[in-house]
C-alpha cells in the first residue's frame, strides 16, 4: 500500500497546473506532509507567497476528502 506522503504527492502533481487562489494561478509547492494515524494528514503548501494548510481524509488508504483549513 502507498504511504499517505506518496499519494498527496500524486494529487499535487495532478492538481497544480489547474489550482487557483484569488482568480490567478500561483505557483504551488509542496512544502511537507504530517502523516497522522487517525486517517488523516496534513500538507503544507506553497501558493504564490503564501504557505495553505491542506487537510486529506484518508479510508481504505484513498483519499476521501481534501479540505484548505
Amino acid at each position: 500500500m502507498k504511504r499517505q506522503a506518496d499519494l498527496i504527492r500524486e494529487f499535487f502533481a495532478l492538481l497544480a497546473p489547474g489550482f487557483i487562489q484569488d482568480g490567478e494561478l500561483p505557483d504551488v509547492k509542496l512544502e511537507g506532509v504530517e502523516e497522522r494515524h487517525d486517517g488523516h494528514a496534513i500538507a503544507s503548501v506553497r501558493a504564490g507567497d503564501r504557505i495553505l494548510p491542506v487537510r486529506f481524509t484518508f479510508d481504505e488508504g484513498k483519499i476521501a476528502r481534501v479540505e484548505v483549513l
